[in-house]
């Protein structure tokens, strides 16, 4: 009996473990469950002798029709009463799952549509499930569901209705169809946002896995009126370089209404807080938050926003919003689906190297646009206060006061030409900004806006130059910015200008009455810095009058067309010519730069007469080109270290490319001077050449000049023609001719020393006879030596000849003399013809004449001293003045040649 038995069971054993076993039960138990509200299907039914009856490959269907997939299990264990099955029914009294997988399909692909991907599907998975599940008299509880959910540990409990009527009434019953595919829709966007959350949440990371719970009562066939209680609690949340101590959230859902009653976060500044409220398929969620937390990270971490990560704050920022976030999808044409008001108020705070003492704003965002209203920016410097709105139909608007060093916003000007603009002014504690604009345009882009203001600035710099006090109407729009109306104020005076149009791109100004009584090179300067070069040469009082009126291109100057007038009634200014600053009384200018050519006129008193000086300049910078016509009354210049007056003084410099052109002329010791010569040229840079002519120099006025003390009468011409090398006296060469007429032989240079020995020797009848008639020479310059072998002065009784050389580099003097009778006192003196031979030594100011006949045949140790030195070629301790000629050359040409010529 026992073995017929025991062979029953096993057999029965057996039998439950084969496939015709499941596939006998597998419709019979879909059928019971079906009957009870649970619709599922799964591929196999077997039964373990440890775990009961296990369904294999479970789908749990929402619907009798199964068309709504509510999720996939591995398997799950099927808990039976075992007394009513031994009775013939078949009763499942609980569900059991023991880590087990639950996968929630998100979206299902279409089979037909895409046969490849037809078993690829987007889910929530959890993992680890263990769970107990009890059926029950309709209703299904959930005791003790835990897995994990994307890492999250997950704990679900609740009591759900299970739908009542057996397969065969739900089968035969006619189902809504609209009411079923609009449950399905909803709950795909449902799953579709909880896969997009925990996405999200996948990004950070935790020090310990974060917990969620739920909670979860309602009927099954009636989702839309469940209640479900859900908290998250998480630690140590990181994500990159933000940090957060804890995360709290609390979500309630009831009848189809989504509560977030509390949203709790806190991180190293302070803390969020937030709740929000939302009915399913409503288009409005409603919010409130408020926070003292780390905003850059929030932004980044939460939003994926990286715009505010370069900020700092060093306390707590507070903002606080509330509004609606249209949801619903009705405003997708605007950039921003909500409606928000709120404030931002937060203090000290560094970004982009710049450190702010706080910042206080209201906060306005609509669909349509974004308003902020009462921003104040602090900065130790002082403050920005603002208004704007970005509108989608009004467009931008905007109304600011800065009372705050610009400076500060240099790190955030995108475009090149503002951080230019800004960088033009210098700011000191002391300085007061006061800067009110306003602005309107199409879009938030300043290029595209029309911006009008005005400004009135004290006590700093623009462009280097001083300024006690700047006002000005403003008005500018990529490209061009107008300045109207200015007024600057230094310590000097008062400057006013009509108009200044600045364009951009061209990059050119355009000046409109420019009239200022300051410093004219710190003026001009902050238009043109090379034209205030050329004005500085003349060193004018800073009282100076200027007028500015013209454009200038300062990018393009060949394309300048502006001109500049200075004038100073009574200060004075310098005039370099010669290596010498002269000083120009009641200096009046005018400069006009056309394209590439400056046309100057330049005029005042200089030496008690009147001065002028006009001409062009070729400003090309691969071209030396200039010509000046120089007039004065009267003109001083050194020579042999003595000032001597040139009068009735013209001068005309002309250069063309390596060769510059001088012709002089002057009235000089009331007689007539021209020089006429050439610079450059073939013979190079440094070479000279030229004629110099004197005319009936009065002696009389030349001694005044060089021999103060000696009685002179006559006058002297002569000519010189010469070559030469600038700064080289030793290169000096040439040769010429003086004549002197109806000179006394006393006023005669050189010889007029010799003319008192001559009366103690000579009767009184012929020594009375000292009045030269004529006297001239030739001579020769050569190596720093002025050489003449025939000078001859002549008188109605005796005649002076001359033969030697002046080393006019050392201003040494080696000279004979001799004295001839004529007529029949000659033939007397013929026996005593050493008496009248002299030797001349010393210097041009200074001539020893001294007869042979005393100096025996040996020679004086003086003269041979002056011989030996002349012979070995010394070079004397220093120089007499250059040459006119070279001298005009050196002078004239920086002065009127550009600061960018050669």
């Amino acid at each position: 009996m026992k073995l017929v038995l025991g062979s029953g069971l096993l057999a029965g054993g057996v039998y439950l473990t084969t496939d015709t076993f499941g596939r006998t039960w597998r419709e019979f138990v879909i059928g019971e469950l079906a009957q009870r509200g649970l619709h599922l299907d799964f591929r196999r039914l077997i039964i373990n002798p440890v775990g009961g009856i296990v369904a294999q490959d479970v789908q749990v269907f929402a619907d009798a029709g199964r068309r709504q997939l509510l999720a996939e299990v591995n398997h799950l264990n099927l808990d039976f009463n075992i007394g009513r099955l031994m009775e013939g029914r078949f009763v499942v009294e609980g569900l059991e799952l023991s880590h087990a997988r639950v996968a929630l399909p998100v979206e299902q692909e279409s089979r037909a549509q895409d046969k490849t991907n037809a078993n690829e599907h987007t889910v929530i998975e959890i993992e680890d499930l263990n769970a107990r599940v009890f059926i029950q008299e309709g209703r299904l509880e959930i005791r003790q569901a835990e897995g994990r959910l994307a890492g999250i540990a997950l704990n679900v409990t609740g009591e759900l209705l299970l739908p009542s009527g057996s397969t065969r009434e739900s089968r035969a019953s006619t189902p809504d169809k609209g009411a079923s595919l609009t449950q399905m829709a909803d709950l795909g966007r449902h799953r579709l946002g909880i896969r997009k959350a925990l996405n999200w949440l996948g990004r950070f990371s935790f020090t310990r896995s974060p917990k969620l719970s739920l909670e979860i009562h309602g009927a099954l066939a009636q989702p839309e009126e469940m209640v479900a209680r859900l908290y998250f609690d998480a630690d140590g949340l990181r994500y990159d370089s933000f940090t957060c101590d804890s995360l709290r959230a609390e979500v309630e859902y009831s009848a189809g209404m989504v509560d977030l009653t509390r949203f709790y976060l806190k991180d190293r500044l302070g803390e969020v807080n937030a709740n929000a409220n939302w009915t399913l398929g409503a288009d409005d969620l409603r919010f409130h938050l408020t926070s003292s937390a780390d905003l850059p990270g929030l932004a980044s971490a939460f939003l994926s926003n990286e715009k505010l990560r370069e900020i700092v704050f060093y306390e707590p920022p507070h903002l606080a919003l509330e509004g609606v976030w249209h949801v619903g999808g009705g405003l997708a044409g605007h950039k921003r689906p909500v409606h928000v008001t709120g404030s931002l108020e937060c203090g000290r705070f560094g970004t982009r190297g710049e450190l702010f003492e706080g910042l206080k704003a209201m906060i306005g965002v609509a669909p349509e646009g974004v308003y902020i209203r009462d921003l104040l920016l602090r900065h130790k410097s002082g403050t920005l206060a603002a208004q704007s709105l970005v509108h989608e139909q009004q467009g931008t608007r905007y109304d600011l006061v800065l009372r705050m060093d610009p400076r500060a916003f240099l790190p955030f000007a995108q475009m090149k030409q503002t951080r230019e603009i800004i960088q033009r002014f210098e700011f000191s504690p002391e300085s007061s900004i006061h800067f009110e604009l306003t602005g309107s345009g199409p879009e938030p882009d300043p290029q595209q806006c029309l911006n009008k203001g005005r400004g009135d600035l004290r006590r700093f710099k623009y462009k280097g130059l001083y300024l006690d006090e700047l006002q000005a109407d403003v008005e500018f729009k990529h490209p061009t910015q107008n300045y109207r109306n200015v007024k600057i104020r230094r310590p000097e005076g008062v400057g006013e200008v009509q108009s200044v149009e600045v364009h951009d791109e061209e990059k050119w100004v355009k000046l409109d009455g420019v009239k200022s009584a300051m410093d004219p090179v710190g003026v001009v300067g902050v238009f043109g810095p090379k034209t205030a070069e050329i004005i500085a040469r003349y060193r004018l009082p800073n009282t100076t009058r200027v007028e500015l009126d013209g454009t200038l291109f300062y990018r393009a100057p060949e394309k300048n067309d502006f001109r500049v007038k200075f004038s100073h009634p009574t200060g004075t200014g310098r005039y370099p010519l010669l290596d010498e600053d002269h000083i120009i009384s009641a200096p009046v200018g005018e400069l006009v730069f056309k394209q590439t050519e400056l046309k100057f006129d330049v005029s005042g008193q200089l030496y008690g007469g009147p001065l002028s000086a006009r001409g062009t300049v070729d400003l090309r910078p691969d071209v030396d080109g200039f010509s000046v016509e120089v007039k004065a009354a009267r003109f001083m210049q050194e020579i042999f270290n003595k000032r001597v007056p040139f009068e009735k003084v013209r001068a005309v410099v002309k250069e063309t490319g390596a060769l510059t052109k001088v012709d002089i002329g002057a009235t000089l010791l009331d007689g007539g001077f021209t020089l006429k010569g050439s610079f450059g040229g073939a013979r190079g840079p440094e070479s000279y050449t030229g004629d110099m002519e004197l005319k009936n120099l009065s002696l009389a006025r030349f001694s005044d000049v060089f021999m103060r003390g000696n009685d002179s009468q006559g006058d002297v011409t002569g000519f010189f023609k010469f070559t030469g090398q600038l700064r080289d006296w030793s290169a000096l060469k040439g040769s010429g001719a003086l004549t002197i007429l109806n000179g006394d032989l006393y006023s005669i240079p050189i010889v007029g020393v010799l003319a008192p020995m001559l009366g103690t020797i000579l009767p009184k009848q012929i020594a009375g006879y000292n009045i030269a008639k004529e006297a001239d020479c030739t001579f020769e310059v050569a190596d720093g030596n002025l050489v003449t072998k025939n000078f001859e002065a002549l008188t109605s009784t005796f005649k002076i000849l001359l033969d030697g050389r002046i080393d006019f580099l050392r201003d040494i003097l080696d000279m004979d003399a001799q004295v001839r009778v004529r007529g029949l006192p000659g033939l007397v003196f013929l026996p005593f013809s050493e008496l009248l031979e002299y030797k001349g030594t010393g210097s041009v100011s200074d001539p020893r004449w001294e007869a042979k006949l005393f100096r025996g045949v040996e020679r004086s140790p003086r003269q041979d001293s002056t011989r030996e030195a002349m012979k070995e070629g010394e070079k004397p301790a220093s120089q007499p003045s250059e040459p006119v000629l070279p001298r005009l050359k050196k002078a004239l040409t920086p002065l009127f040649k550009s600061p960018g010529s050669r």
